[in-house]
């Protein structure tokens, strides 16, 4: 969670104030697949990409059905016509925190699962803390799940090395199969992002880390950014992408990482640059190849990006495994603190994104349930235009008040070019908080734990212009 001091509303209106590839990684398959970059970055440059074997199978899935790992191993298919031909696929995004003058093996600095169902056009991913602790497969002792790569590669682990003891680490873990992975170091994100010139995105409050660590060597880089839009840079993508200099630390970065996830693939879908950036594929991958590793095969790129590519954001389920999951914080001796986490939920909730249940079924948070707990928080909510389009408040307020919402006030955020819809959490009211987000049609990602309400108000909600 984050806490901020309210910047959104205009001063003459003090009763109203007001929403992860993770990091590099998720410049991997979701922006490599889901986001289109691999499509763009890998697309007729076969003779490029050196990839590894596909990894051996570790495990049934819970269903027992397979992962569809084998997807059409023909000639490179054209970009017009390629299509997924396996089965639904699972990948584990690693990010590694790899520096050039350091010798490996590296720790993930994040680790993000992700599912796709090309049956049902449906998409999930779930980020993962890298203090979680667990057991590491086949080592009989305890660590944080960020060491299982750095023992993989420093043992030279059957299968794979740090990718495949990493995937086993998950699915021991999570329950759920994983054979393909895609590795990503600082450098290849920050390239690909610059590739794209800028990246849209609002940063939903200001951030000041003046211990964000150096890319090389020891000491710092002071991070700073205000609240607001922004159009960043790779480096500067990959600094609000990796500091956890908000109060929610960990969990907020990761909630962070799948923004920036969202951010690019809309970028990158909504400015229709894919053909543009096709053309220049052999450049874009001369100087991310360094960077990039993965067991997957150039059809299989083309044809899970094309796919990913195809399924509308509201089919994709995004969660964190944060507090909600977390059954203690113990200290250890060095000082440092771990997550041990309540294993029955983690592993629901992982089934809940494979198997679109739960809360990543359609319509789930719409549920009568959900609506009882909204209802029973009592939330006093302000809603804000953050948008062009005139009386959208006024409508958008309605809308909620007609479904059980508490709408107090209505009115003008201090300006009209929100890119994003923002849902301030000031008083803990989290059910609805959610609710909001679900009747408004956006991700969870966009709920902010706020502080500096009025205390006319618990919730506060910007609409911007990805609300229609």
């Amino acid at each position: 969670m984050s806490y901020r001091d309210p910047r959104h509303v205009r001063p003459r209106r003090t009763q109203i104030i007001l929403p992860t590839w993770a990091t590099y990684l998720l410049m991997a398959v979701f922006v490599l697949a889901v986001v289109g970059l691999g499509y763009l970055t890998f697309n007729s440059v076969k003779k490029l990409v050196s990839s590894a074997p596909v990894g051996p199978d570790i495990g049934p899935l819970p269903d027992g059905s397979g992962d569809g790992a084998s997807a059409t191993q023909s000639a490179v298919p054209g970009a017009a016509n390629a299509t997924w031909t396996g089965g639904r696929v699972t990948i584990l995004l690693l990010g590694i925190d790899q520096r050039m003058t350091e010798e490996g093996p590296w720790r993930t600095d994040t680790m993000i699962l992700l599912t796709v169902d090309p049956d049902n056009r449906r998409g999930g991913m779930l980020s993962i803390p890298r203090d979680l602790w667990i057991e590491i497969p086949d080592h009989n002792v305890y660590d944080r799940i960020n060491t299982a790569h750095f023992r993989g590669d420093a043992e030279n682990y059957p299968g794979g090395g740090g990718p495949a003891l990493a995937m086993k680490a998950v699915q021991q873990n999570f329950g759920v199969q994983v054979r393909h992975y895609v590795r990503v170091n600082f450098y290849a994100f920050v390239q690909a992002v610059d590739h794209l010139g800028c990246v849209p995105i609002t940063v939903t409050e200001t951030i000041d880390d003046p211990q964000y660590p150096a890319m090389e060597g020891p000491g710092f880089e002071p991070f700073y950014i205000e609240a607001g839009d922004h159009c960043m840079d790779g480096e500067t993508l990959l600094k609000y992408a990796r500091t956890r200099a908000t109060f929610g630390g960990d969990f907020d970065r990761a909630k962070r990482q799948q923004q920036v996830i969202y951010a690019v693939r809309n970028h990158v879908l909504s400015t229709n640059r894919l053909t543009t950036l096709l053309t220049q594929a052999p450049q874009i991958y001369s100087t991310l190849q360094a960077g990039v590793n993965t067991n997957f095969s150039v059809e299989q790129l083309i044809e899970l990006a094309q796919l990913a590519a195809e399924i509308p954001a509201e089919n994709i389920c995004s969660a964190v495994v944060d507090g909600n999951y977390i059954e203690e914080t113990p200290t250890l001796a060095d000082g440092s603190q771990v997550l041990i986490p309540s294993r029955d939920k983690v592993r629901q909730l992982a089934m809940d994104i494979y198997n679109g249940t739960g809360q990543c079924a359609p319509g789930a948070e719409n549920t009568e349930e959900l609506r009882e707990q909204a209802a029973a928080e009592h939330a006093a909510v302000n809603v804000l235009n953050g948008t062009q389009q005139e009386g959208l408040a006024t409508e958008t307020g309605n809308m909620l008040a007609a479904m059980g919402i508490n709408v107090i006030s209505v009115g003008n955020a201090d300006r009209f070019d929100y890119t994003q819809t923002i849902i301030y959490n000031y008083t803990g009211k989290s059910y609805t908080a959610r609710y909001l987000a679900q009747l408004l049609g956006i991700p969870e990602t966009a709920i902010v734990t706020a502080s500096g309400a009025s205390g006319l108000f618990d919730i506060q909600v910007v609409l911007g212009n990805d609300y229609h």
